[in-house]
């Protein structure tokens, strides 16, 4: 019995210590649910809309220029390689590689052992043709005299074997003398068609000595140029580039020495997109050269637009840019950022670069609110000294105001705050 009774008491015990914080927590809950039903409501508070603060211009429609940013990398078309005309050995080489030169002065002299000899020869070739010719033209004069006289003589020998035929049949001449008469008389014949065959065919031996002299003549101008060529001076004022050999060296015939850039002959190769391409080439069929200028050596450089290259691709086509006033500062295959003036454009409006999105949109302001209006990029100007954009945009009017703040959060609709009129507000 004791144990029982001890069981129940363990039994009420447990049971107490589970009840009790299921307890605790349902009282705590209905405290708080009774004092969140019975205190002071708070006064609701009204969320009011950000306006953000922007900058604003006014469109102002009109004609500008616009400039065309590129970048061009400069080219020297004219250069001029200079090759060796005869295998000979470099005597003078006074210019090295980046060396700027003006008109005369040497730029290369090969050894003259090497380039006279061949001279002397081909002039010594001359001289003896035209020695042969006139020696054949005297000959043909005698010729022509000679040949008189032989004719003579065959009329002569004619005669007196005649006689001596005459005299056989009155047997008063011998077979001998008739055979004697008759040798002479082809002896003389023989000599006779001689003469007349040298004579005949002087003018042919009259060419071919004459055609040997042209071709001798043609090898003393040959060697004359090759003489001329061995010292080579500058053209002009440029610059030198691409030295290959040196002082002492032996070349060979054609071998290229070096390479002259002229000054005046440096330009500028940009790649100009086809939608820019159409106003340059109306532009240029009326004769005009639109300007450019470009940034070399901390300098701005004159350029203008001389011609458009003859192929084009997806890309555009490219421009041929011809410097105003040229200097020692130029080099070939140098890459330059440059701008190009294109012709005026009507109906465009300058705003600044900040109120582009995208290079395609800006957002026009109407009672407070943004505005997207889509635009057409032309590139940039430059208003009073200051950098612009310049736009084409159906959509704008005059008097209507842009936003000219750059916001990261600009969308349709948005509210802002024009700075002009809270500034003008009291």
């Amino acid at each position: 019995m004791a144990s029982d009774s001890r069981v129940r008491r363990w039994i009420r015990l447990g049971f107490i210590r589970l009840i009790l914080p299921l307890l605790i927590i349902a009282l705590a809950a209905g405290g708080y649910v009774w004092l969140t039903q019975t205190g002071p409501i708070p006064p609701r508070a009204d969320v009011a809309e950000r306006a953000w603060r922007v900058d604003t211009a006014v469109v102002e429609p009109g004609t500008h220029q616009p400039r065309l940013a590129l970048t061009g990398e400069v080219d020297n078309p004219d250069r001029l390689v200079v090759n060796a005309p005869l295998t000979a050995r470099v005597a003078r080489l006074p210019v090295d590689d980046g060396d700027a030169v003006e008109q005369g002065d040497l730029l290369i002299a090969l050894d003259r052992a090497d380039y006279e000899p061949p001279l002397r020869r081909a002039e010594a070739n001359l001289a003896d043709l035209e020695a042969q010719i006139a020696e054949a033209r005297r000959a043909h004069q005698s010729d022509q005299q000679a040949l008189e006289i032989e004719q003579a003589l065959v009329d002569t020998a004619q005669r007196s074997l005649e006689r001596t035929l005459a005299l056989q049949s009155d047997d008063l001449a011998s077979p001998s003398e008739v055979e004697a008469n008759r040798d002479a008389l082809n002896q003389a014949r023989l000599a006779l068609n001689t003469r007349e065959e040298r004579v005949a065919t002087f003018e042919s031996r009259l060419d071919s000595l004459q055609a040997r002299r042209d071709a001798a003549q043609a090898d003393v101008r040959s060697a004359r140029r090759d003489a001329r060529r061995a010292r080579v001076e500058a053209p002009g004022a440029g610059i030198i580039t691409e030295r290959q050999v040196a002082t002492g060296s032996r070349v060979n015939a054609n071998e290229a020495l070096l390479t002259f850039l002229p000054r005046d002959g440096f330009e500028v190769r940009a790649l100009i997109p086809n939608q820019r391409a159409e106003p340059l080439l109306r532009a240029l069929a009326r004769d005009e050269h639109p300007a450019a200028e470009a940034q070399l050596l901390g300098g701005s450089v004159a350029l203008r637009l001389m011609r458009l290259a003859g192929s084009a691709s997806a890309r555009g086509v490219t421009g041929l840019f011809r410097f105003e006033a040229p200097d020692r500062s130029l080099r070939s295959g140098e890459v330059i950022r440059m701008e190009l003036l294109m012709p005026a454009m009507d109906d465009t409006i300058a705003v600044p670069p900040s109120a582009l999105y995208g290079n395609d949109r800006v957002y026009r302001v109407r009672d407070d609110r943004l505005e997207r209006v889509a635009v057409e990029h032309l590139g940039s100007t430059r208003v009073d000294g200051a950098e612009r954009a310049l736009i084409r945009s159906e959509t704008l009017t005059a008097g209507e105001r842009i936003a000219t703040t750059q916001l990261p959060n600009a969308v349709e609709g948005l509210l802002v705050q024009p700075v002009d009129d809270n500034e003008a507000s009291p």
